[in-house]
Protein backbone atom coordinates (compact mmCIF):
# COMPACT_ATOMS: atom_id res chain seq x y z
CA UNK A 1 0.00 0.00 0.00
CA UNK A 2 0.90 3.36 0.09
CA UNK A 3 2.36 3.06 -3.76
CA UNK A 4 1.37 6.23 -5.67
CA UNK A 5 3.13 8.94 -3.38
CA UNK A 6 1.90 12.27 -4.79
CA UNK A 7 4.08 14.62 -2.67
CA UNK A 8 7.53 12.70 -1.28
CA UNK A 9 7.62 13.08 2.18
CA UNK A 10 11.48 12.42 1.68
CA UNK A 11 11.91 16.00 0.25
CA UNK A 12 9.93 18.18 2.54
CA UNK A 13 12.37 16.28 5.18
CA UNK A 14 15.47 17.09 3.51
CA UNK A 15 17.39 14.22 4.06
CA UNK A 16 20.87 14.60 4.68
CA UNK A 17 23.34 11.72 5.09
CA UNK A 18 25.26 11.81 8.19
CA UNK A 19 28.87 10.36 7.34
CA UNK A 20 27.80 7.47 4.86
CA UNK A 21 24.99 6.63 2.57
CA UNK A 22 23.66 4.38 5.15
CA UNK A 23 22.75 7.08 8.16
CA UNK A 24 20.56 10.07 7.30
CA UNK A 25 18.62 12.73 9.24
CA UNK A 26 16.07 14.88 8.05
CA UNK A 27 13.33 17.57 9.32
CA UNK A 28 14.84 19.79 11.17
CA UNK A 29 13.54 22.45 8.46
CA UNK A 30 9.74 21.48 9.50
CA UNK A 31 9.22 24.77 12.08
CA UNK A 32 6.35 25.33 13.32
CA UNK A 33 3.38 26.91 11.48
CA UNK A 34 5.31 26.56 8.23
CA UNK A 35 3.15 25.14 5.20
CA UNK A 36 5.48 22.40 4.82
CA UNK A 37 5.20 20.68 8.23
CA UNK A 38 1.06 21.08 7.50
CA UNK A 39 2.00 19.01 4.59
CA UNK A 40 3.98 16.28 6.28
CA UNK A 41 1.51 16.28 9.04
CA UNK A 42 -1.56 15.70 6.66
CA UNK A 43 0.37 12.75 4.83
CA UNK A 44 0.74 10.94 7.80
CA UNK A 45 -3.12 11.46 9.03
CA UNK A 46 -3.74 10.06 5.06
CA UNK A 47 -1.46 7.15 5.60
CA UNK A 48 -2.50 6.49 9.20
CA UNK A 49 -6.22 5.99 7.67
CA UNK A 50 -5.31 4.29 5.26
CA UNK A 51 -3.53 1.67 6.82
CA UNK A 52 -5.74 1.38 8.96
CA UNK A 53 -8.74 1.15 6.62
CA UNK A 54 -7.58 -0.56 3.57
CA UNK A 55 -10.34 -0.89 0.97
CA UNK A 56 -12.91 -0.03 2.85
CA UNK A 57 -15.43 2.86 1.65
CA UNK A 58 -14.76 3.97 5.38
CA UNK A 59 -11.36 5.44 4.24
CA UNK A 60 -13.65 7.38 1.88
CA UNK A 61 -16.04 8.90 4.59
CA UNK A 62 -13.37 9.69 6.88
CA UNK A 63 -11.43 11.56 3.60
CA UNK A 64 -14.89 13.48 2.92
CA UNK A 65 -15.58 14.65 6.27
CA UNK A 66 -12.06 15.66 6.64
CA UNK A 67 -12.39 17.79 3.94
CA UNK A 68 -15.53 19.90 5.17
CA UNK A 69 -18.42 17.42 4.33
CA UNK A 70 -20.93 16.70 6.59
CA UNK A 71 -20.59 14.17 9.61
CA UNK A 72 -21.94 10.70 9.52
CA UNK A 73 -24.39 9.48 12.20
CA UNK A 74 -25.75 6.23 13.80
CA UNK A 75 -23.58 3.13 12.94
CA UNK A 76 -21.77 4.67 9.72
CA UNK A 77 -20.22 7.46 12.52
CA UNK A 78 -19.08 4.66 14.84
CA UNK A 79 -16.95 2.47 12.14
CA UNK A 80 -15.48 5.29 11.35
CA UNK A 81 -14.69 5.87 14.67
CA UNK A 82 -13.55 2.60 15.31
CA UNK A 83 -10.89 2.68 12.69
CA UNK A 84 -9.21 6.41 13.58
CA UNK A 85 -8.88 5.78 16.78
CA UNK A 86 -6.97 2.91 16.74
CA UNK A 87 -3.72 3.66 18.21
CA UNK A 88 -4.70 7.58 18.13
CA UNK A 89 -7.55 7.21 21.48
CA UNK A 90 -10.85 9.05 20.34
CA UNK A 91 -11.30 13.20 21.73
CA UNK A 92 -13.31 11.64 24.91
CA UNK A 93 -10.36 9.14 25.73
CA UNK A 94 -7.50 10.22 23.97
CA UNK A 95 -4.05 8.09 23.69
CA UNK A 96 -1.03 7.95 25.70
CA UNK A 97 0.82 10.94 24.24
CA UNK A 98 4.42 8.93 24.27
CA UNK A 99 2.45 6.04 22.86
CA UNK A 100 1.15 8.07 20.12
CA UNK A 101 4.54 10.08 19.21
CA UNK A 102 6.05 5.96 18.66
CA UNK A 103 3.13 6.21 16.32
CA UNK A 104 4.08 8.92 14.78
CA UNK A 105 7.53 8.32 14.15
CA UNK A 106 6.28 4.65 12.92
CA UNK A 107 4.00 6.91 10.31
CA UNK A 108 7.38 8.38 9.04
CA UNK A 109 9.16 5.19 8.24
CA UNK A 110 6.42 3.58 6.63
CA UNK A 111 6.53 6.15 3.75
CA UNK A 112 10.08 6.66 3.78
CA UNK A 113 10.88 3.66 2.52
CA UNK A 114 8.04 3.13 0.17
CA UNK A 115 9.70 6.41 -1.24
CA UNK A 116 12.76 5.31 -1.50
CA UNK A 117 12.93 3.41 -4.55
CA UNK A 118 16.54 3.04 -5.13
CA UNK A 119 18.81 2.98 -2.54
CA UNK A 120 22.32 4.32 -2.36
CA UNK A 121 23.94 0.78 -2.84
CA UNK A 122 21.60 0.29 -5.60
CA UNK A 123 18.81 -2.16 -3.97
CA UNK A 124 15.65 -2.09 -5.51
CA UNK A 125 12.48 -1.72 -3.66
CA UNK A 126 10.48 -4.65 -3.59
CA UNK A 127 7.99 -5.45 -0.94
CA UNK A 128 7.54 -3.32 1.99
CA UNK A 129 5.85 -4.52 4.99
CA UNK A 130 3.20 -1.26 6.22
CA UNK A 131 3.31 -0.58 10.08
CA UNK A 132 1.04 -1.94 12.38
CA UNK A 133 -2.32 -0.09 13.19
CA UNK A 134 -1.25 0.35 17.04
CA UNK A 135 2.57 0.77 18.14
CA UNK A 136 1.18 -0.91 21.25
CA UNK A 137 0.68 -4.52 19.46
CA UNK A 138 3.66 -7.16 19.63
CA UNK A 139 6.30 -8.05 16.64
CA UNK A 140 8.57 -6.00 14.62
CA UNK A 141 8.15 -2.93 13.74
CA UNK A 142 9.23 -2.81 9.98
CA UNK A 143 10.64 -4.95 7.38
CA UNK A 144 11.59 -4.65 3.64
CA UNK A 145 12.42 -6.23 0.96
CA UNK A 146 14.96 -4.99 -2.01
CA UNK A 147 16.53 -6.61 -5.07
CA UNK A 148 20.09 -6.56 -5.63
CA UNK A 149 21.57 -6.60 -9.59
CA UNK A 150 21.89 -9.49 -9.88
CA UNK A 151 18.27 -10.06 -8.90
CA UNK A 152 19.33 -11.92 -5.84
CA UNK A 153 16.68 -10.53 -2.98
CA UNK A 154 17.89 -9.06 0.12
CA UNK A 155 15.87 -8.05 3.55
CA UNK A 156 16.24 -5.11 6.24
CA UNK A 157 14.58 -5.63 9.60
CA UNK A 158 14.05 -2.40 11.67
CA UNK A 159 12.92 -1.59 14.62
CA UNK A 160 11.37 2.03 15.29
CA UNK A 161 11.51 4.47 17.95
CA UNK A 162 10.21 7.87 19.57
CA UNK A 163 12.79 9.84 21.92
CA UNK A 164 11.95 13.32 24.03
CA UNK A 165 14.17 12.12 26.79
CA UNK A 166 15.99 15.32 27.67
CA UNK A 167 18.70 13.38 29.81
CA UNK A 168 20.08 11.19 27.50
CA UNK A 169 21.61 11.34 24.20
CA UNK A 170 19.57 10.07 20.78
CA UNK A 171 22.35 7.24 20.68
CA UNK A 172 21.22 5.97 23.92
CA UNK A 173 18.11 5.49 21.80
CA UNK A 174 19.44 3.67 19.17
CA UNK A 175 21.49 1.54 21.21
CA UNK A 176 18.40 0.38 22.94
CA UNK A 177 16.40 -0.37 19.12
CA UNK A 178 19.38 -1.88 18.35
CA UNK A 179 20.11 -4.29 21.69
CA UNK A 180 15.80 -5.56 20.70
CA UNK A 181 16.79 -6.26 17.13
CA UNK A 182 19.65 -8.32 18.82
CA UNK A 183 17.26 -10.18 21.46
CA UNK A 184 14.03 -10.39 19.83
CA UNK A 185 14.67 -9.82 15.64
CA UNK A 186 14.73 -13.74 14.90
CA UNK A 187 10.97 -13.87 16.63
CA UNK A 188 10.00 -10.74 15.07
CA UNK A 189 10.98 -12.15 11.86
CA UNK A 190 9.45 -15.45 12.75
CA UNK A 191 5.97 -13.30 12.82
CA UNK A 192 6.37 -11.62 10.16
CA UNK A 193 7.90 -13.77 7.39
CA UNK A 194 5.48 -17.12 8.05
CA UNK A 195 2.55 -15.53 6.80
CA UNK A 196 3.92 -14.35 3.58
CA UNK A 197 4.90 -17.66 2.45
CA UNK A 198 1.24 -17.85 1.92
CA UNK A 199 0.50 -14.56 0.45
CA UNK A 200 3.27 -14.39 -1.90
CA UNK A 201 4.30 -17.03 -4.81
CA UNK A 202 7.27 -17.65 -6.43
CA UNK A 203 10.76 -16.77 -5.67
CA UNK A 204 9.47 -14.11 -3.10
CA UNK A 205 7.46 -16.01 -0.83
CA UNK A 206 10.43 -18.85 -1.03
CA UNK A 207 12.46 -15.89 0.36
CA UNK A 208 10.63 -15.56 2.96
CA UNK A 209 10.92 -18.68 3.98
CA UNK A 210 14.19 -18.27 4.09
CA UNK A 211 14.69 -15.33 6.42
CA UNK A 212 15.04 -16.33 10.19
CA UNK A 213 17.99 -18.59 9.25
CA UNK A 214 19.58 -16.24 6.84
CA UNK A 215 19.25 -13.86 9.94
CA UNK A 216 20.81 -16.93 12.39
CA UNK A 217 23.55 -17.10 10.03
CA UNK A 218 24.59 -13.50 9.90
CA UNK A 219 24.28 -13.73 5.99
CA UNK A 220 24.94 -11.09 3.64
CA UNK A 221 21.30 -11.03 2.28
CA UNK A 222 20.33 -10.05 5.80
CA UNK A 223 20.74 -6.34 7.41
CA UNK A 224 18.78 -4.43 9.97
CA UNK A 225 17.76 -0.52 10.72
CA UNK A 226 16.60 1.72 13.15
CA UNK A 227 14.38 4.75 12.96
CA UNK A 228 14.16 7.32 15.68
CA UNK A 229 11.28 10.20 15.47
CA UNK A 230 12.42 13.08 17.81
CA UNK A 231 12.85 17.25 17.96
CA UNK A 232 15.01 18.73 16.08
CA UNK A 233 16.99 19.69 19.52
CA UNK A 234 17.79 15.79 19.95
CA UNK A 235 19.28 15.39 16.29
CA UNK A 236 22.55 13.96 16.37
CA UNK A 237 24.82 16.10 15.62
CA UNK A 238 27.72 13.35 13.59
CA UNK A 239 27.09 9.39 12.04
CA UNK A 240 29.20 8.64 15.94
CA UNK A 241 25.40 8.73 16.84
CA UNK A 242 24.79 5.76 14.98
CA UNK A 243 27.67 3.48 16.18
CA UNK A 244 25.45 1.18 17.93
CA UNK A 245 24.06 -0.35 14.93
CA UNK A 246 27.35 -1.53 13.66
CA UNK A 247 28.84 -2.58 17.63
CA UNK A 248 25.22 -4.77 17.93
CA UNK A 249 25.54 -6.42 14.39
CA UNK A 250 29.65 -6.28 13.16
CA UNK A 251 28.56 -9.14 10.42
CA UNK A 252 26.22 -6.79 8.70
CA UNK A 253 29.20 -4.90 7.66
CA UNK A 254 28.71 -4.46 3.88
CA UNK A 255 26.93 -1.23 1.90
CA UNK A 256 23.82 -0.45 3.20
CA UNK A 257 23.43 -3.61 5.51
CA UNK A 258 23.15 -1.70 8.68
CA UNK A 259 21.01 1.37 7.71
CA UNK A 260 19.63 3.74 10.25
CA UNK A 261 17.03 7.35 9.95
CA UNK A 262 16.35 9.81 12.65
CA UNK A 263 13.42 12.51 11.96
CA UNK A 264 14.45 15.09 13.65
CA UNK A 265 11.31 17.95 14.00
CA UNK A 266 10.97 20.84 16.07
CA UNK A 267 8.71 20.35 18.62
CA UNK A 268 8.33 16.76 17.89
CA UNK A 269 5.43 15.88 20.68
CA UNK A 270 3.11 18.73 19.47
CA UNK A 271 3.82 17.59 15.52
CA UNK A 272 2.28 13.75 16.52
CA UNK A 273 -0.58 16.01 18.36
CA UNK A 274 -1.48 17.50 14.57
CA UNK A 275 -0.85 14.37 13.18
CA UNK A 276 -3.97 13.16 15.83
CA UNK A 277 -5.42 16.16 15.34
CA UNK A 278 -6.51 15.61 11.78
CA UNK A 279 -7.22 12.33 12.06
CA UNK A 280 -10.04 12.89 14.46
CA UNK A 281 -11.11 15.96 11.66
CA UNK A 282 -12.69 13.68 9.79
CA UNK A 283 -14.68 11.68 12.55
Amino acid sequence: MMDDVSSPLTELLALAVSGTDAYVVGGLGLSVGGPDRETAAQLLAEDAMAIRCGASPILERWRQRRDGGPAESGVRAEAVAIYAGIGFGLPAKPANENHLQGLVAELFWNRLVRERRICADGRELVHAHSVKPDPLEPGGDGLVIYRVESDTLVFRLWEIKKHEANTKAISATIKRASQQLVSRGKEYLAKLAGPETIAQGGPLGAFYAELVELWLDQDERAGVGVTVGTSSQHAPTGPGAFDAIAEAFPAFSGPGQAEGIVVAVPDFPQFALRVREIVWSGL
